[in-house]
């Protein structure tokens, strides 16, 4: 099976280190400003904008110069749009002079994840899923803001930059058949990939990825359906015409052998309205899915592929046109004698 692969965009992700933590009070409120925030979704094709995001849940610690073990302030908390500002809920945090913040924000399609711990001031998502239940294919954003140093007035909104941390794939399927034939594609799905993983704030890289299933059936517990939109679920391609799927998330990993498959049935229907040949098909890849990172796979569809033979002609080994049979050797003419016309 023809396959392609390409980079439809990248966004790189930058951390800070942060420090331990506890959980004791918020702070003190003097005469400084609410610790408030403001975000930013970097521009992309995905499914959070910055005009549908709407929500993040936030983290934060600080250290002073008489402590250096931190204080949680922000513990898995609420951040939501109200018009142009960000409120979060609970009761109000404070600046504290010359104290050292770092702050840690994620947004699972704005909501949350019951995947998230803060322990000595890391956020981790462990064991995040990105199986084929609906709840887990949804968009992941984050942003960190780290070594703000708070004032007695005059503090600045905390500002997040969101990026995206997991891959997005999709496949785009062509038909190459001849004239007068069509083709529909369904049943897509993606099988035996990494769908747990470890989030690390700190680093801002993955880790431990695995399969929740690690047996010989592996491939069929462990699989993605692949829908198309509404209106291209029954298409029947023509020559040159193509189908793409829906987006489908999963885990950036570097695969070292090619065990991730795709499956998908092909109905293929003749010129005379015919269906000739309705199978599936499967091809297995090896991927390398970085963070924050889109790609579309082209799959060329041909009837060889979809395990139709081609009606072709040879010759035959003992043909000889250099040969000529032989007809009546030396055939006498008599020139001058009449010719009778017959009757």
């Amino acid at each position: 099976m023809k396959k392609s692969l390409i980079i439809l965009a990248a966004a790189a992700l930058a951390m800070a280190a942060c420090t331990t933590t506890k959980d004791i009070d918020y702070g003190v409120a003097q005469a400084s400003k609410q610790v408030s925030f403001t975000s930013h979704v970097n521009k992309n094709t995905r499914a959070l904008s910055n005009g549908n995001f709407s929500q993040f849940n936030v983290f934060g610690s600080y250290t002073t110069a008489t402590s250096t073990t931190p204080t949680q302030v922000f513990n898995d908390v609420a951040v939501t749009k109200n018009g142009t500002d960000w409120t979060y809920s609970g009761d109000a945090r404070y600046w504290i002079k010359d104290a050292t913040y770092t702050f840690y924000a994620y947004s699972k399609e704005n909501g949350k994840t019951g995947t998230s711990r803060f322990n000595a001031a890391e956020l981790t998502l462990e064991d995040y899923p990105v199986d084929a239940a609906a709840e887990n294919q949804k968009d992941l954003v984050f942003a960190s803001a780290a070594n703000i140093t708070g004032k007695e007035s005059g503090n600045d909104k905390v500002a997040f930059d969101f990026k995206h941390i997991l891959s997005k794939i999709r496949f785009k399927f062509t038909s190459d058949f001849p004239e007068g034939y069509k083709v529909k594609v369904n049943m897509v799905e993606v099988r035996n990939f990494r769908d747990k993983g470890t989030f690390t704030a700190s680093t801002g890289e993955w880790s431990n990825q695995k399969r929740s299933v690690e047996t010989e059936v592996a491939e069929q517990m462990l699989k993605i359906s692949a829908t198309f939109a509404e209106a291209d679920t029954d298409k029947e391609l023509a020559r040159g015409e193509s189908v793409t799927t829906q987006d489908i998330y999963v885990l950036p990993f570097a695969y070292t052998q090619p065990n991730v498959r795709l499956y998908f049935q092909l109905t293929i229907i003749n010129e005379n309205n015919e269906v000739v040949s309705q199978k599936v098909n499967y091809g297995a890849f090896k991927p390398t899915w970085a963070k924050g990172t889109a790609y579309s796979y082209n799959v060329t569809l041909t009837g060889k592929e979809a395990g139709l033979e081609k009606i072709e002609f040879t010759t035959s080994d003992a043909m000889n046109l250099d040969g000529w049979a032989s007809g009546t050797d030396n055939v006498e003419f008599n020139f001058g004698s009449e010719v009778t016309a017959e009757e």
